[in-house]
């Protein structure tokens, strides 16, 4: 297989440090990578902070043509290839991810022969689209963030069986945005029965986007996570940044 030059899409933000936020390794320094583009829409989530609903809206109007050596270069020029070395985890996010998955890949494999190591990763995905068989060798992880009714995309769009089940075979988190009591009936039909997902891969994060709105929020959906024994997810970067959503 041949490792040459090829593109990917990058947000606006593209490359940032930071902790990471949400799920599994909240607090975890984290090089995060934006891609462009999504396949979901999340309008059901819209509101007074979020008026498109998604929180990263940002990727869908920005697309920014990458090759592969210009983003080697930004990783190494700013710094983030030197916390990678010291164990900053390597968090793909979108948009969707995975939309560019045979370009994603053949980066990865680029930075391998390139640097001689790949980085720990992390994808951040909304279980739509099949991962590759690579990314198991390649010791990636992935969080899901499967998108439940109140998303408002149609079902047929956000809930991919065969998907889902990958990632519960394969020990993926499962992280879900919830805003009522109700939602966790469909977690319990939809995700938890079909998948055998254990209590313990699943993260409940409150809707919100503000400091505001998520320290009303987080109370209702701590109680629930407590109540099934489920991991409760903040949104850090709310909490400690307050950041404003990039609409």
């Amino acid at each position: 297989m041949q490792f040459g030059e090829g593109n990917i899409f990058l947000s606006d933000d593209k490359i940032f440090y930071t902790v990471e936020g949400e799920g599994e390794f909240v607090g975890y320094p984290s090089v995060f990578m934006r891609l462009s583009m999504c396949n979901l829409t999340c309008k059901g989530f819209a509101s007074a902070t979020a008026p498109h609903g998604c929180d990263s809206f940002i990727s869908w109007k920005v697309k920014n043509k990458m090759s592969f050596t210009e983003i080697l270069s930004m990783l190494d020029d700013g710094g983030y290839t030197e916390h990678l070395k010291n164990g900053a985890l390597l968090k793909i996010t979108g948009g969707e991810p995975l939309v560019q998955q045979p370009s994603l890949l053949r980066f990865i494999q680029y930075m391998d022969v390139e640097w001689g190591w790949v980085p720990r990763m992390d994808f951040e995905t909304n279980a739509t689209i099949m991962p590759d068989p690579e990314w198991v060798r390649l010791k990636a992880t992935f969080t899901t963030s499967p998108k439940l009714a109140n998303n408002g995309d149609p079902e047929d769009r956000r809930y991919k069986p065969e998907v889902l089940d990958w990632h519960s075979t394969n020990g993926s988190g499962f992280k879900f945005v919830v805003n009522k009591e109700s939602d966790l009936d469909e977690i319990f039909e939809k995700y938890i029965e079909p998948f055998d997902i254990p209590t313990g891969r699943i993260w409940l994060m409150p809707c919100c986007g503000s400091r505001d709105e998520h320290i009303e929020a987080a109370p209702m959906v701590a109680e629930m996570a407590k109540k099934h024994h489920f991991n409760f997810s903040p949104r850090l970067h709310l909490l400690v940044w307050d950041m404003a959503l990039k609409v």
